[in-house]
């Protein structure tokens, strides 16, 4: 589906990130595996694309700063020779009461949720407009790992919710700009997932979320990134603009714990 793809992944040395790189490489795409500071868990990820037959690449980039997004791509072309996929899926949850909000903690989440999806949306869309579509109208895909709490109100998460928000939006801006170069731009809405920053909170997480789920059961990591391959593929090249919804029915509702 994918073959002859080059993508990349932020966030992509753990869990979420890494099941969409790992999804991405079996569906015949070459991955860059972006991670900050797991430069461990990045080369395990990358050890498993290649055990299965892939391509991968880990890059240890800070992408809260500008300069790092665009070294990214660089290394991602020089790598594999081009970009068709870029995936913003690196970012922080910081809970903190409005009251309490430190200037601190809002630079540090917009700095990386906002600022660093951003930019590095913005130097992979340059690399894919100077490449131009293919033969079929492809000219690349852009894909922002947003939340449930980008869409419904949680308390303490002020700060994390306006960033998740703001990455909606932005596919909607972006998809309006890139589209006429055949790039799309989407969106995920990533709803309650067992992963090790929920359990390390609530060790019954996953059993607690999922009464309240439609579906009864909590999303795993498995589950975003086989959203994530419609999106990137020819399948879904109407579909622009547009926040894809992974929380079971979650926000139809929105009980919390």
């Amino acid at each position: 589906m994918l073959t002859g793809r080059v993508a990349i992944v932020t966030g992509a040395s753990r869990e979420i990130g890494a099941a969409m790189a790992e999804a991405l490489a079996a569906a015949g795409a070459a991955v860059v595996v972006a991670h900050y500071g797991e430069a461990e868990r990045a080369a395990q990820v990358v050890a498993r694309i290649q055990a299965g037959g892939g391509r991968a690449l880990a890059v240890d980039a800070d992408l809260s700063q500008v300069e790092a997004n665009r070294q990214l791509v660089a290394q991602a072309v020089a790598a594999f020779g081009r970009l068709d996929i870029f995936v913003a899926n690196a970012g922080l949850t910081l809970w903190s009461a409005f009251l309490e909000t430190t200037p601190e903690l809002w630079q540090t989440l917009v700095d990386l949720n906002l600022k660093g999806s951003f930019f590095g949306a913005q130097a992979a869309a340059r690399q894919m407009v100077a490449q131009g579509r293919d033969s079929s109208g492809y000219g690349g895909r852009i894909v922002f790992s947003s939340s449930v709490t980008g869409i419904q109100a949680i308390p303490n998460a002020a700060v994390y919710g306006l960033t998740k928000a703001g990455l909606r939006h932005l596919a909607r801006e972006l998809a309006v700009e890139l589209g006429p170069h055949g790039i799309t731009v989407n969106a995920l809405g990533i709803g309650a997932t067992r992963n090790e920053r929920n359990l390390s909170v609530d060790p019954a997480y996953a059993e607690h979320w999922a009464a309240l789920i439609p579906t009864g059961r909590v999303g795993e990591p498995r589950d975003v990134a086989q959203a994530l391959l419609f999106l990137v593929s020819p399948a879904a090249a109407m579909v622009n603009g547009h926040t894809l919804m992974l929380d079971g029915g979650w926000t139809a509702l929105s009980p919390t714990p």
